[in-house]
């Protein structure tokens, strides 16, 4: 009866907090633009202004998870204050608390490792490890030491990577301390961390570990250029977040094997092959339904925002091997992008940062602003910048 009256209570408070701010109502019936009258320079300021926002609210060491307008700001997120690390770092020229910001995310990183060396998984300071978790976290360290060379973070990054690589089962795949104790084909973005720490530290077994992901993972490939087990959840239709995942991360690793990571090249350039084919839409107007079976069909009525950031920068890196047209789909993706990312609200935790879906009630995370979509957000907002540069060398960079 007890634990009943809890529920009720959070979920009153929830449903009043959702309410409770004229902010919120605006955002839940926020409609689409046709366009967005700013820049690009624009929506990076307001988007890096809403990460350093969500940065403070956790008392400027982990990163907020997010707004959520039933709750408000959450608990610091380590696995995403990993990642969001390199993002900072890219783009200190904007804004110099950027560096110091940093710096202070990956020290609270190595405060809050795991005696394993692993990261904790989910929100908040859990005391469980997550193999994706540990994975993104490395990636943070890892740009850490490339920028100050301070040895505390590449001793973190390794400590890491030795959880890892013991907790690797023998045919490459990870299932020990994993989300419900099954592989994953997005795990790639574990085999690509991974791959950091080995061209810093010249430990074969990273190397190893990661060639044993891949070859594990890419002899699964549908022959329409779907991977089984993209799903967050086994046996559901993976988001369109999970899928960006998976082939972000094969198209990192083959960025870092060089020649030897062809195979892995060509598999993400077939995947997205497909999904451009079949989704039209997404180089016409920017719209990708939510969710792809493994026929790629859509499967959801909604737009998950943070997996259209993200395949927008899967189609920018692989643009400089394509052409055009993969240019042009990832700006269409952008520009849509713009249309749903809330500048002009006067609520802090709303501004500025990137909803989880469209409409905001989508499934994906309904009714919540995700540090992880927002800075996915800023990283296609900026390798577009430095594409679009190199294309118009008269054009300043942002």
């Amino acid at each position: 009866m007890a634990r009943t009256a809890k529920q009720f209570a959070v979920s009153l408070y929830e449903q009043l907090h959702l309410v409770s701010h004229p902010g919120h109502w605006s955002t839940l019936v926020q409609q689409s633009k046709l366009f967005s009258s700013h820049s690009d320079r624009d929506h990076l300021q307001a988007a890096l202004t809403w990460l350093c926002r969500a940065h403070d609210a956790c008392g400027g060491q982990g990163v907020s998870a997010g707004y959520f307008l039933r709750r408000g700001w959450m608990p610091a997120y380590p696995e995403t204050t990993g990642y969001i690390i390199p993002t900072f770092l890219a783009c200190r020229s904007l804004e110099p608390s950027l560096e110091d910001r940093a710096c202070r995310m990956g020290n609270w990183e190595i405060d809050v490792q795991l005696p394993s060396g692993a990261v904790r998984g989910g929100i908040g300071l859990n005391t469980y490890p997550i193999v994706f978790n540990t994975g993104q976290v490395i990636l943070g360290w890892t740009s850490l030491f490339r920028h100050t060379n301070d040895e505390r973070y590449l001793s973190a990054a390794m400590r890491a990577a030795d959880w890892l690589v013991d907790a690797q089962e023998p045919d490459g795949k990870w299932v020990r301390s994993t989300y419900l104790e099954a592989p994953r084909a997005y795990h790639s973005r574990v085999a690509w961390p991974l791959l950091e720490v080995f061209d810093l530290s010249g430990d074969e077994r990273y190397r190893k570990s990661a060639l044993a992901f891949i070859e594990w993972l890419l002899p699964q490939q549908l022959d329409n250029g779907f991977f089984p087990h993209m799903a967050l959840v086994p046996d559901e239709v993976p988001i369109t977040h999970t899928i960006s995942y998976t082939l972000r991360g094969l198209l990192e690793c083959a960025r870092l094997l060089g020649p030897s990571g062809t195979h892995a090249k060509q598999a993400v350039q077939q995947s997205i092959n497909e999904i451009i084919e079949r989704h039209p839409t997404v180089g016409q107007t920017g719209y990708l339904a939510g969710a792809l079976d493994s026929g790629w069909q859509a499967r959801a009525s909604h737009m998950c925002l943070t997996g259209n950031a993200q395949l927008a920068l899967v189609l920018l890196a692989l643009s400089a091997d394509t052409g055009d047209s993969m240019a042009r789909a990832a700006r269409t993706l952008i520009d849509r992008l713009k249309t749903h990312h809330p500048m002009d609200r006067r609520h802090p935790g709303i501004r500025g940062g990137l909803p989880s879906s469209y409409p905001i009630r989508g499934a994906y995370v309904p009714h919540a602003i995700l540090n992880w979509g927002t800075k996915f957000l800023v990283d296609a907002l900026w390798q577009a910048s430095i594409l679009e540069t190199r294309q118009a060398p008269s054009q300043r960079a942002c």
